[in-house]
């Protein structure tokens, strides 16, 4: 079976930057969205909301609240 992992991308002022890679795992706390990624290694994204998901491409974008 081929692991397909996504990657976490900040969209803010008309640019894009990868902010996370191999992300296996997205949930939200207290409203805000936490990364997880193959090793375990989490993001909390305090002032941002998932924007969109790309599924085709394993892309997460995010952005300001």
């Amino acid at each position: 079976m081929e692991m397909c992992e996504a990657k976490a991308v900040v969209v803010e002022d008309g640019g894009k930057e990868v902010v996370m890679e191999d992300v296996a795992f997205l949930y939200f706390r207290d409203g805000k969205p936490v990364l997880r990624n193959i090793v375990g290694e989490e993001m909390i994204f305090e002032d941002y909301e998932v924007e969109s998901v790309d599924f085709v491409h394993h892309v997460i974008y995010l952005r300001l609240r």
